[in-house]
């Protein structure tokens, strides 16, 4: 049979393809050209074949193939997006997580892509924190990169703490030098905070000498702090005396009142004889509680006269409190009676105020010990406080007593603490009461005044 020289249209349609020509151009030669078949060639032409003159519109040639049809534009991951549109919180992280975490295992690129065009809402820290630990685990670069383009706010922030406490378990030096990627902010700071605990970790006395050799103020006191109060849980009296020559306010009392809490508990005595090492101040006199009470735990009598060295009056006030609460919980009669032996005076007022919270456990008890402080003005501080605490547990008794209280301000005031504690136990029936009450309405009013 004789060989067939004219193609098929179905190779027609190979040789077009092959090509890389529209199906139409080939099915339709132009102006009456060449119909040579089209040969496939292995190599690039020379040059680009220059499109028909004037071709008619709205009709494809050779050279400019027709569009293909193009489907309805879908959800790239609609599994994501789905998860996401959950209006319970809680099953909205349980469906989105396991999901972007499984793209991201499976495409990473992909995953990125998504995050990209995520909306920022709760879950996007989450994610954007589960590509970045991806990342790390390809390329430390790869990861400050990503962190460094979408970790831009608050919320995100918290990032970097985790990246850079990864870097620096690895290699606390490498991780350093990476700190200057890392442009001045919240994000720095949480950076910082990062390599000095992790290298604090792993070696304390390099971690110090890096953090002290620090040119920036601002980058060296956050690097310390966190060194310090490292090493206050450690050897709280070298963190005091480091401390003490290295910062200042309020870093310093931050990183004291740590060390302070550690010795106090180790060693209470030496904590007190380091206390002048704080600057007056809130921390000063927290610390001077929690020594109060550790020396307490040992010895009451020793605490006590401890107290009466300290400069400021109303420290001493506080301090006697705390170690009467130590006492109280142990010998409640000994501690009351030490409190009735106090002299009167503003000192005796506080403390007994506050004593009174122990002795409120028993009313009547209570209600007796008071009357037998020396000194009318302790007698109603303590009063009050009766009345408020037994307000907890029995408000109708509790209110009835304030009420039968003589003169003012003690009524008043006896009979607003009771009130307060039963509106916020039963508001309805601390109303009722009231309103039954035979009181003026500017007595009722007081009885409501915010405390």
């Amino acid at each position: 049979m004789p060989r067939q020289t004219r193609k098929t249209p179905s190779l027609l349609v190979v040789l077009c393809t092959a090509a890389g020509l529209s199906l139409t151009g080939c099915g339709r030669p132009s102006g009456g050209g060449d119909t040579t078949p089209v040969q496939k060639s292995t190599r690039a032409p020379a040059q680009a074949v220059a499109p028909s003159p004037d071709p008619e519109p709205g009709k494809a040639t050779a050279s400019t193939p027709a569009p293909a049809a193009q489907p309805p534009a879908q959800p790239p991951h609609p599994e994501l997006d789905a998860a996401l549109s959950v209006e319970d919180p809680a099953r909205r992280s349980q469906e989105f997580f396991p999901k972007f975490a499984a793209l991201l295992n499976r495409d990473f690129a992909a995953a990125l892509a998504y995050l990209r065009g995520m909306k920022r809402g709760p879950e996007f820290p989450q994610a954007l924190m589960m590509a970045v630990d991806a990342a790390a685990r390809r390329s430390a670069d790869e990861a400050l990169a990503l962190a460094s383009e979408l970790a831009k706010t608050r919320d995100t922030a918290h990032i970097y703490s985790a990246l850079f406490d990864r870097f620096a378990r690895e290699n606390p030096i490498v991780a350093a030098g990476r700190l200057d990627q890392i442009p001045a902010g919240e994000a720095r700071e949480n950076a910082l905070r990062a390599v000095a605990d992790a290298w604090n970790r792993s070696d304390p006395p390099a971690a110090l000498a890096w953090a002290r050799a620090l040119p920036a103020e601002s980058d060296r006191t956050i690097a310390l702090e966190s060194i310090l109060r490292g090493l206050a849980l450690r050897d709280p009296a070298r963190a005091i005396e480091e401390a003490s020559k290295l910062l200042k306010a309020p870093v310093l009392e931050r990183v004291l009142q740590t060390a302070f809490q550690q010795l106090a508990n180790a060693d209470p005595e030496r904590a007190a004889r380091l206390l002048e090492n704080l600057p007056p101040g809130d921390a000063q006199t927290l610390v001077t509680m929690d020594v109060a009470r550790a020396l307490a735990m040992r010895d009451v009598p020793a605490a006590l006269a401890w107290v009466k060295t300290l400069p400021i009056e109303f420290t001493q006030w506080l301090a006697t409190t705390n170690i009467l609460f130590i006492w109280g919980s142990r010998d409640l009669p000994a501690a009351a009676r030490y409190v009735t032996e106090l002299p009167p005076g503003g000192g005796l007022d506080y403390i007994a105020g506050q004593f009174a919270n122990l002795m409120a456990r028993q009313p009547k008890e209570g209600i007796a010990w008071a009357e037998a402080l020396p000194g009318e003005s302790a007698r109603d501080a303590a009063f009050v406080t009766i009345a408020s605490i037994w307000a907890q547990q029995s408000p109708v008794e509790a209110t009835t007593w304030a009420l039968g209280l003589p003169g003012e301000p003690l009524r008043g005031n006896a009979l607003a603490a009771a009130h307060s504690t039963w509106r916020a136990v039963n508001p309805a029936a601390a109303q009722a009461w009231l309103d039954a009450a035979a009181l003026t309405p500017r007595a009722k009013a007081r009885v409501l005044a915010p405390r």
